[in-house]
């Protein structure tokens, strides 16, 4: 956990690489993309997904927010 808090050790590139991979690794499965798929995908593939994803997220906190402050009114 000290690396997503960014207090890992910078200067150990082995320790970074493992843990990005991970973190993209668990993030896939928490979307519902089975192993296997994962397994299979090209780094674009990965990168295009989890843009995706991100977008996602972001427009569900913008209505979110919308709404909060629709309620407000």
């Amino acid at each position: 956990m000290t690396y997503l808090r960014g207090v890992a050790n910078p200067r150990d590139p082995t320790e970074a690489l493992v843990f990005s991979y991970w973190i993209v690794v668990v993030q896939l499965l928490k979307q519902g993309i089975t192993w296997d798929a994962i397994q299979t995908l090209s780094e674009d593939e990965v990168s295009f997904i989890l843009g995706i994803i991100a977008a996602f997220n972001q427009k569900e906190e913008e209505d979110e927010q919308r709404a909060m402050a629709a309620s407000q009114r």
